[in-house]
């Protein structure tokens, strides 16, 4: 049985996802895991702004499949790496040092989705072209 790259990618990215939907807890205030934040947002938003850009952006880009939306979730995966390790927030629980591999995995897989989705695109026109010689 060959393994698919592609698909265990896209289900990486996947749970990358469903594992940050722990957001909305903090978010409905039940469970606040930033013990400080930067001062110019409360913290509502700032778990809201979590929420959107590491739950809801990748499990839409694996639904929708296009690259640039792949793009950005590398980019902000790194930002994630940069923010877990200059220490921004002060979280409840610090692991640090589980977390921010994570995030750099999930960055390298979004780029290789986002160079698989173009790639595909273009041979697709490759061969189109080939075949409209004939």
């Amino acid at each position: 049985m060959k393994l698919n790259l592609i698909l265990l990618a896209k289900l990486y990215v996947l749970l990358f996802g469903l594992i940050h939907l722990d957001n909305v807890v903090s978010l409905l205030g039940i469970n606040e895991n930033i013990v400080s934040a930067p001062p110019y947002l409360s913290s509502w938003w700032w778990h809201m702004i979590l929420l959107l850009v590491y739950s809801v952006l990748p499990i839409l880009t694996v639904c929708m499949g296009n690259y640039a939306l792949y793009t950005m979730v590398a980019g902000v995966s790194l930002v994630g790496v940069l923010v877990r390790i200059l220490g921004v927030f002060t979280w409840i629980m610090n692991l640090q040092f589980v977390v921010v591999p994570l995030y750099a995995l999930t960055a390298v897989l979004s780029l290789i989705l986002a160079v698989e989705n173009v790639a595909s695109k273009v041979s697709g026109e490759i061969l189109s072209l080939r075949w409209s010689q004939f």
